[in-house]
């Protein structure tokens, strides 16, 4: 591969934090040494790495020297605002006809909308748990069990355009109307203005599957399961059903030291587990359906732990957090022999590969600009 200069675009989550916003706020944001490890990975493979903290440092760049410094442009913004926030990169940068990593705009979008990717999949007959939706000024929802053909009580209920687990407390999973009420007014006292989705909660294993490539040439190079304690058994501190613990991610969950969840990563060569190789096929399903590239995850639950059960789309990322030894990502990679610089490598490659469609093979030193 040869050296190439790359500008990477991403919000460090300490400067909005510095700036008073929240750590719920700020929950899809990347960690300081989340940019770091990606910066150091970039620089040892011989590439000049110009930092662009976020959209407005990248749009006073564009505007002074338009693309002719870049080669590339490694993204990884989540944006802060509006609705299609990472979709807002991408847009940019195609319209200066600048390559850049990850999903476009139109994918982006899509897939931070949970509802459209949703009625996407059900259009193409994929699969993904029954759902409804609840509009931001909608008062009167009456029981929608009963309304409903398709949805039964457990339901889990969630926002419509947001990740990294924001809005996801203990109150989000529902078995009754008056539960499903309040979860409600529990979610629009934070975000009154976003659609909210309530879909049958999913009570089988949970897969997360890690995915390195783009269309035909997409392949799994990770999968991560998510394996939760029975509620009922004590947890550590003696405590039991009715406390932090649960059978789903939350936002509180993911910096919680005992919250029943256990982690465990599948080395591929040697599984032959029925439900992880089904898993693992749907994903590169819903990956190369919505458009997905370079690099990502979708998150998969099964709809029970009854034989027969169904593996279910539960949401498409299209761009994943990049922390060696913590984000899934680059974690179920390295348990399956791809080191975080192989990682970022591939990635590379893939972008100059559907850009160019000539594979690239020489090195380079590197070094960091920040701007």
């Amino acid at each position: 591969m040869p050296a190439l200069t790359i500008a990477l675009v991403a919000e460090r989550r300490s400067a909005y934090l510095a700036d008073g916003q929240s750590q719920q706020e700020c929950a899809a944001l990347t960690h300081d040494g989340e940019v770091d490890e990606v910066v150091a990975a970039l620089t040892r493979l011989g590439h000049t790495v110009v930092q662009l903290p976020g959209i407005s440092s990248l749009v006073q760049a564009l505007a002074i020297n338009r693309n002719k410094e870049w080669d590339l442009v490694f993204n990884m913004s989540q944006g802060f605002y509006g609705s299609a926030r990472e979709a807002q990169v991408p847009a940019l940068l195609d319209a200066y006809q600048i390559p850049y990593t990850f999903a476009d705009a139109a994918t982006m979008a899509l897939c931070q909308n949970k509802i459209n990717t949703k009625t996407v999949l059900d259009h193409c007959s994929v699969p993904n748990a029954p759902f409804t939706v609840i509009s931001p000024h909608q008062r009167d929802f009456g029981d929608l069990v009963q309304d409903s053909k398709h949805l039964d009580y457990p339901l889990f209920v969630k926002l419509g355009t947001e990740g990294s687990s924001k809005g996801i407390d203990s109150f989000n999973k529902v078995n009754s109307s008056a539960e499903l009420t309040k979860a409600v007014e529990n979610l629009r006292s934070d975000f009154p203005d976003q659609p909210i989705l309530v879909e049958s909660f999913l009570a089988g294993r949970e897969f997360t599957v890690s995915l390195l490539g783009t269309g035909e040439l997409s392949r799994v190079i990770g999968v991560r399961e998510h394996v939760w304690e029975d509620p009922s058994k004590p947890s550590h501190d003696g405590l039991t059903n009715g406390d932090s613990r649960q059978d789903f991610s939350s936002w509180q969950s993911k910096s919680s030291t005992d919250c029943g969840l256990v982690i465990k990563d599948y080395k591929l060569s040697e599984t032959i587990d029925p439900q992880v190789q089904t898993a693992c096929l749907l994903a590169l399903d819903a990956w190369t359906l919505l458009g997905c590239r370079d690099a990502g995850r979708v998150d998969i639950r099964f709809d029970s732990n009854e034989p027969g059960s169904t593996a279910q789309i539960m949401e498409v990322n299209p761009i994943s957090g990049m922390l060696p030894g913590h984000s899934p990502l680059p974690a179920s990679a390295q348990i399956n022999g791809i080191s975080f610089e192989q990682l970022m490598a591939g990635i590379i490659e893939s972008t100059l590969l559907r850009n160019s469609r000539k594979p690239l093979t020489n090195m380079g030193s590197g070094k960091c600009i920040s701007v």
